[in-house]
């Protein structure tokens, strides 16, 4: 050890004879943080990391501030306006309250409108399918069914006569009669009565006896139009052999006309 120390307290040498003089070299201090192997490079970096973190740091805080101040502008807005600011825009929408209102009530006046004019719409329509299923019915086109009577007719001797069954046909109308068959076809406002090869024909087509008419309508008033003294079944009784019956029934069917009359010289009157 004291050799060590002898040889680092030396003085130096005298230069050789004839040299310059040279001061004596000093060994530069090492940094507390150069001896841990660190070295300047090293020590910048902890210090830019830092750095990066605390920039992260504000970048966030400023999003953060961002967003809750567009959260709270409404009120912040409001409050930093002056009162006849406030004032101002309290009768903007008072006024824009008031004109919505308006509208609203416009708007219920036309849908009642709408609705009053619907309901008379659908009143006229309902209307007008009771009339064309009425004149369906009375024109024959289709089948019918309601109360009314059924009038039986037996003629042995062949005494009947389809003038009888004309009349027969027409006193049940005139009672008031709103669809009528013999022997199962319908009678319409066109149909023909007559005879053929001994045999009673309605539009054509021979009808059989008994002759069986059927009528829908009121049944006793039909009945009683028919029982009028010197009416139709006055008139059929005075027939030798002929017998006749009325029958009320609560639930008469007729079927709808075979071929529906087309006309060649009638049209509507526009």
């Amino acid at each position: 050890m004291s050799s060590v120390a002898e040889a680092e307290v030396a003085p130096p040498l005298p230069p050789a004879a004839g040299g310059p003089v040279r001061p004596p070299r000093r060994r530069p201090r090492r940094r507390p943080s150069d001896q841990a192997g660190g070295g300047p490079g090293r020590a910048r970096r902890p210090l830019a990391a830092k750095a990066l973190v605390a920039l992260s740091v504000g970048v966030v805080g400023f999003l953060v501030a961002a967003q809750l101040g567009t959260t709270n502008r409404g009120p912040e807005h409001l409050a930093a306006e002056s009162e006849s600011d406030l004032t101002r825009i309290f009768a903007s929408l008072n006024e824009e309250s008031a004109a919505l209102r308006d509208e609203i009530s416009q708007l219920r006046l036309e849908l009642a409108a709408l609705q009053s004019s619907a309901e008379r719409d659908q009143l006229a329509r309902d209307a007008a399918e009771r009339q064309l299923s009425d004149l369906q019915i009375l024109a024959g086109v289709v089948p019918a069914r309601g109360p009314g009577v059924a009038v039986r007719i037996t003629d042995p001797k062949g005494a009947f006569e389809f003038q009888l069954l004309l009349d027969l046909v027409q006193e049940l109308r005139d009672a008031g009669a709103e669809a009528i068959a013999v022997n199962g076809r319908r009678v319409g406002g066109t149909s023909a009565f007559s005879r053929q090869h001994d045999a009673v024909t309605v539009d054509g087509q021979e009808v059989q006896q008994p002759y069986e008419v059927l009528a829908i309508g009121d049944p006793a008033t039909l009945e009683v139009g028919l029982r009028i003294p010197g009416g139709a079944v006055d008139t059929l009784d005075a027939l030798d052999g002929t017998k006749v019956s009325v029958e009320r029934r609560s639930d008469v069917r007729v079927p709808a006309l075979d071929h529906p009359p087309a006309f060649k010289a009638a049209h509507p009157l526009e």
